[in-house]
């Protein structure tokens, strides 16, 4: 009896053991094949269909087969399942990548499953929903797995896929829940009792249910915060619920009918970390309040006996991202002190350091807070710091090694530094003109200037330091070959290399440094050295680019305004093409593209100058480039070099001030059109390219062509900066109705929906400036309602209407130029008028108000003369200096305002002996004031004698020094 009891026993065990074992592999198969056909089971059945097909056990199996194969052959039967998934995945990674047809058959199946089993007390079924389950949130973390990159989707379906795997898990933790539940209640579950010889899996690939939750976190720290702003609460559930489960699980004391162990769902330090950085990344206010309380309750005991892991650097680098990401540096720099004064065994890596120092970057090219130059360098003393523990480990400790990224950090903050200085220099330069402090401002100024390229320096420094550091690990590990494979025992495989890029970025600060001619020769050396370097080294990650060559390239176009730079420019771009016109490499930073020829015929535009006969050779030369590019383009076949908008646009504005400039643009427009009808998709005109043509045409007297241009143009794709072109054309003309008709136009179509074509503070500029040479009798009436105009419009939400200086000035200049009564004072309230609306006056407003007092009618001369001295005296109390124009109009104003003889020849001298002090004196001066007085007051204002011939006086017979700034006298 006992006998035959045992054989019915053993019986059941192998029929459960090969129904699970091929139950599995039934789902394997049917799985792929629901993959294959987009989530259909071949054409017969409906997706439920075969979900009830899958989870059905297969009722007709050969038990003594399945078992021998399952008992005998376990590590070849898990090789083919391993193989199995390495075909799918090499068939699929390139493959379909996930829709929403997908999510919503997986959201049915989600729906309809669980309920078959949710009351079964059969562990063989149970262990069957699980791993079907385990198949489906495996499948779908394909989306934010390792080779998520091939299934590319949008963020709200990546955001709905990870929700789709954690309901699933969810119903997963439900099911481990209620087994513990009916264990507790007395209700023994069927269970299965394995021989402990009896190969088993390999406990390190077994998919757990711990490994489903923390694959699920996962997917919610890939989330777009934007998109996913609860899935950080909804990660952290997910953590809570594993925690009380395993905490049951521990205080069962009768665990032998549960068909899974502790280990199953034990909470690994990854899920923790997921979730850390799941609330680094959440954009919630109250992140840092979870995340330090899941930190802390890391590294306190637990009160319920379970030792939960600690946290590790993972952990604590996750906080330091949440600080960084919410600009707190104060907060990151003091847990990455604790870190390294830690003595729990938990110390700052190479990743802690970065991560602070990345903080230190964004805040400052933000500009927000304390950036002053403090930064960089504060960044700097971090990567010295964390240096400094690499070298006294002696070169071993690899979680020190500081990588590329790390030393290109403060590389790019130096790099950047330059151009925030001139940004700070600008600002400096418009403060208001009330301020009183002038001389610690302009030593601001001065010391701001006396600087430029101070950041260029320091990352040039930075890069020697990195090639030494280089150098010193070499020898202190005996690397004797150049990609570092013998070596003696490091304890890693990494080491300090200088890189192509640091190089790179160190030649773009030299480019942007504001230095000149003087830059773009340290740019070239920088490409010298690190050729030199390449060569005796071997290290691969030296090899020059074109992004080196392209930075230089850059920083000779930006030079000067001389030919000789331009030349240069283009002799390396020879060089270039040597090196990578046909070259192969995988790395497109190695091929030549579009890009270094589009910088070459920038450095050609920018020697376009309307004052010299310099734009038909500026133009010439960069058409010779476009043609060149070409050129090669076609012997080549390289996509990336082909002609695209930017090329032919920067040949448009090189031809701009030439002769024949505006046909010029017409014909490269065209031509553009012809390249994109022949399939070049990127010479396709856009607003940019077809306002260059129209201010062209506009310059070079083609009103007419540019008008006919501009109005071939549909309304949807008409842009402000097309209708600012067409109106400054009529500014320069003079033309203030037409001005006016085309401003009308575009608030109409502003009106109409067409947002681009709203008219801008330029706008009505342009129109107020077209009033004032205009002769319209109504100008200063019209004038006034224009810029009422634009200030309703600002006060009523157009923040691109904010009142400007220039707008102020261009208004001051129609009441200079009118006939109204009173005008200085006109223009003397317009001044205040814009202190208050927050514009700071410049010398060119101060330079109208005297003009104008200088015109004013013979019974306002007292008032006038008065308002014109107390505006040349307020300049130094506004930080600006007097020039030509100043002095020329305070001269009129002398000779027109004043009727005392003897007190109109002391001011006339003391203003002239000022002028040539500053070395503002030209020859316009002179001849007013020898036409306007006579021989005795002309030689007592001037110390020289004048015999009354028209060329007895001229500059360049008087002292270099009294006019070398002078500008020639502009018409007010």
């Amino acid at each position: 009896m006992s006998c035959l009891v045992s054989r019915r026993l053993v019986a059941s065990r192998l029929r459960t053991i090969s129904n699970s074992c091929c139950f599995s592999t039934l789902i394997d198969t049917r799985l792929h094949r629901w993959k294959q056909n987009d989530g259909t089971y071949g054409n017969e059945k409906s997706t439920k269909d075969w979900w009830c097909a899958a989870v059905s056990p297969p009722s007709q199996l050969s038990l003594s087969s399945s078992f021998r194969t399952f008992h005998s052959n376990t590590p070849i039967l898990l090789a083919q399942r391993e193989q199995r998934h390495r075909n799918y995945q090499s068939t699929h990674r390139q493959g379909k990548s996930y829709n929403r047809n997908n999510f919503s058959q997986i959201q049915e199946h989600l729906h309809n499953f669980p309920s078959q089993l949710s009351t079964t007390k059969n562990s063989t079924a149970l262990a069957a929903w699980h791993r079907t389950a385990m198949e489906l949130v495996m499948d779908v973390s394909k989306l934010w797995g390792r080779h998520r990159q091939s299934n590319p989707t949008s963020p709200q379906q990546f955001y709905r896929a990870v929700l789709l795997a954690n309901d699933l898990v969810s119903k997963v933790l439900s099911i481990r829940e209620s087994e513990l539940d009916e264990e507790v209640g007395g209700i023994e579950l069927q269970s299965i009792q394995r021989d402990k010889n009896k190969p088993r899996f390999n406990s390190e690939r077994k998919l757990t249910t711990e490994l489903l939750a923390q694959t699920v976190a996962l997917g919610f720290a890939r989330c777009d915060p934007k998109i996913s702003s609860d899935a950080a609460y909804k990660a952290q559930q997910l953590l809570d619920r594993l925690e009380e489960i395993n905490i049951k699980h521990h205080r069962l004391k009768n665990k032998r009918n549960l068909s899974f162990k502790e280990q199953d769902v034990f909470p690994t330090a990854r899920i923790y970390n997921h979730v850390l950085n799941c609330w680094s990344r959440s954009m919630i206010s109250d992140a840092e309040k979870h995340a330090t309380a899941l930190l802390s309750r890391m590294a306190s005991p637990r009160t319920e006996g379970v030792a939960f892991p600690r946290p590790d650097i993972f952990s604590y680098n996750n906080m330091l991202n949440l600080y960084a990401s919410r600009g707190d540096v104060s907060a990151a720099e003091a847990l990455l002190k604790k870190l390294e004064e830690s003595e729990n065994g938990v110390t700052a890596d190479v990743y802690s350091y970065t991560i602070v120092m990345n903080a230190m970057q964004r805040r400052f090219l933000s500009g927000k807070g304390d950036r002053y130059m403090k930064d960089p360098q504060r960044a700097e003393e971090l990567l010295a710091r964390l240096v400094r523990k690499y070298e006294e480990s002696g070169f071993t400790e690899g979680k020190l090694c500081p990588t590329s990224v790390t030393f290109g950090t403060v590389l790019s903050m130096y790099a950047a530094a330059d151009r925030l200085r001139k940004e700070n220099l600008s600002m400096n330069q418009s403060r208001s003109w009330l301020t009183r402090n002038v001389e610690s401002s302009t030593q601001r100024i001065v010391s701001d200037v006396e600087y430029l390229g101070w950041g260029a320096e320091n990352a040039e420094r930075v890069l020697e330091w990195i090639i030494g550091l280089s150098e010193r690990e070499r020898r202190s590990r005996g690397i004797d070959s150049a990609d570092g494979s013998h070596h003696h025992a490091s304890g890693h495989d990494m080491f300090i290399r200088p890189c192509v890029q640091h190089f790179v970025t160190t030649s773009h600060a030299w480019a942007n440094s504001g230095k000149g001619i003087e830059g773009a020769k340290r740019c070239e050396s920088l490409k010298n050295r690190n050729i030199s370097l390449y060569e005796s080294t071997g290290y691969a990650e030296l090899r020059p680019n074109v992004l080196l060559f392209g930075s230089l390239i850059d920083a000779y176009a930006k030079a000067n305004e001389e030919e000789e730079s331009a030349e240069h420019a283009e002799r390396l771009l020879d060089e270039a093409e040597n090196l990578f016109l046909h070259s192969h490499s995988s790395n497109p930073n190695e091929r030549l593209s579009n890009i270094v020829y589009n910088q070459v015929i920038d450095a050609w535009s920018r020697r376009s100058s309307p004052k010299r006969e310099a734009g038909a050779l500026a133009g010439t030369r960069a058409e010779n480039v476009l043609r060149r590019m070409m050129y090669n383009f076609r012997i080549t076949g390289n996509e990336h070099m082909r002609p695209d908008v930017i090329s032919y646009t920067g040949v448009m504005k090189a031809y701009i001030n030439s002769p024949a400039g505006g046909e010029k643009a017409l014909e490269l427009l065209d031509e553009m059109n012809d390249e994109y009808m022949n399939g070049n998709r990127g010479a396709k005109p856009d607003t940019k390219a077809i306002s260059v043509v129209i201010d062209a045409c506009i310059k070079n007297g083609l009103s007419t062509e540019a008008e006919r241009l501009f109005s071939d143009i549909d309304d949807s794709e008409k842009s402000i900066v097309m209708f600012n072109t067409i109106l400054t054309g009529y500014k320069n003309e003079g033309r203030c109705h037409e001005a006016e008709s085309v401003l009308r136009r575009m608030i109409t179509l502003s009106d109409e929906g067409y947002a681009n074509c709203s008219p801008n503070t330029l706008s009505y500029y342009l129109c107020i400036v077209a009033l004032s040479k205009g002769k319209d009798e109504e100008r200063a009436t019209r004038g006034r309602i224009l810029f009422n105009e634009s200030i309703q419009r600002y006060r009523g939400g157009d923040s691109s209407c904010e009142p400007s200086t220039d707008l102020f000035n261009a208004l001051a200049q129609v009441f200079s130029h009118s006939d109204m009564s009173c005008r200085e004072n006109e223009v003397l309230t317009l001044l205040e008028e814009m202190e208050s609306n927050g514009c700071t006056p410049t010398l060119e407003s101060f330079n109208i108000l005297i003009h104008t007092c200088s015109r004013a009618e013979a019974n306002n001369t007292r008032n006038a003369l008065q308002i014109a001295a107390s505006a040349y005296n307020a300049l130094d109390a506004a930080g600006l200096t007097a020039d030509s124009v100043t002095y020329m109009s305070m001269i009129r104003a002398i000779l027109n305002l004043m009727n005392d003889s003897e007190g109109k020849v002391q001011a006339l001298t003391a203003l002239f002996k000022k002028c040539c002090e500053g070395g503002f004196l030209n020859q316009h001066m002179i001849n007013i004031l020898a036409q306007d007085t006579s021989s005795d007051e002309f030689q007592s204002i001037t110390g020289m004698s004048w015999s009354g011939r028209s060329d007895a006086l001229q500059i360049e017979s008087l002292p270099l020094e009294w006019s070398q700034h002078s500008t020639s006298q502009r018409k007010n």
